[in-house]
């Protein structure tokens, strides 16, 4: 079995689907698209048989969705240009994929507000972030393949790398002690939105404790911001609290959860929304 799900347009919209997650994934809606993709996901329900369909929809176009059984799982106030909210909606053809561990994420939630907007420390001396470019394919692919035994898209892959930043789609970030790359991150850029998901972090266990991720973090805020971007947010693991921390810090809102989301490993976790205005500072110490 492959290690990610394939993503493919429907019209001008963009959706992953797959057996990996078991699951459809509406990663962008073109409001045009709205009837035509409804009776995608329905066809492809019946034929592939998924036990969720997990959508990112302007809240303008939620009573599409809603009459056809989603509801709605997490919200980003303001997140599109004119003003709109994105909601993230979801729905369950299997029951048992909609229970999920509550008091687990609602613990790592607490534990993450309890450090809200606390800030994240400096670069230490001697360390420096550097953006990559498609040279560093190979580096970046290495690390994750080395920090993550699976993830929802295909970042062990260096081709997949390369054609992200090639696509201008993704910016990867790495955070360098001489010549060796210690952690990294990345930023999905939606310029019609202008937002950006902050996401694909990675620390090796030998570079933990630097607080590699918080520098990355406050780094590529500053980068998108001055590049007009005005909202960033992030998906995370619903019960580590080290990710939770790191945005709630940072001057992220928890958003919601997403239950049994992404596959993770051999099973499904639920998922975490934390986003912040651009407009304000950015994080820092």
């Amino acid at each position: 079995m492959t290690r990610s799900d394939p993503v493919i347009r429907v019209g001008r919209s963009l959706i992953q689907h797959g057996r990996y997650n078991n699951r459809i994934y509406l990663m962008k809606l073109d409001p045009g698209d709205t009837d035509r993709i409804i009776g995608w996901i329905r066809g492809t329900l019946e034929e592939e048989g998924y036990t969720k369909v997990f959508a990112k929809i302007p809240q303008s176009a939620s009573p599409e969705f809603e009459r056809e059984g989603f509801g709605v799982e997490a919200e980003i106030p303001g997140y599109f240009s004119d003003g709109d909210s994105c909601l993230f909606m979801g729905k369950y053809t299997d029951p048992s994929r909609r229970e999920y561990h509550e008091e687990g994420v609602a613990a790592t939630v607490r534990t993450a507000l309890e450090r809200a907007d606390s800030g994240h420390h400096p670069l230490k001396e001697g360390y420096l972030i550097h953006e990559a470019d498609a040279s560093d394919a190979e580096a970046l692919a290495g690390l994750y393949g080395t920090v993550f035994p699976s993830y929802p898209f295909p970042i062990d892959d260096p081709g997949f790398i390369r054609d992200s930043i090639q696509s201008g789609e993704t910016r990867f970030f790495m955070m360098m002690h001489g010549e060796t790359l210690l952690a990294a991150a990345s930023a999905e850029l939606d310029p019609d939105s202008g937002t950006v998901e902050m996401t694909d972090f990675a620390t090796l266990p030998e570079a933990r404790g630097l607080g590699a991720a918080g520098v990355l973090l406050g780094h590529m805020e500053v980068i998108v911001r001055d590049d007009g971007y005005h909202l960033a947010y992030t998906i995370c693991r619903g019960e580590e609290p080290p990710v939770n921390i790191l945005f709630a810090r940072g001057g992220y809102r928890f958003a919601g959860t997403l239950p049994n989301n992404t596959r993770i490993g051999e099973g499904c976790e639920s998922m975490n929304v934390w986003y912040r205005s651009l407009l304000t500072n950015p994080s820092s110490d």
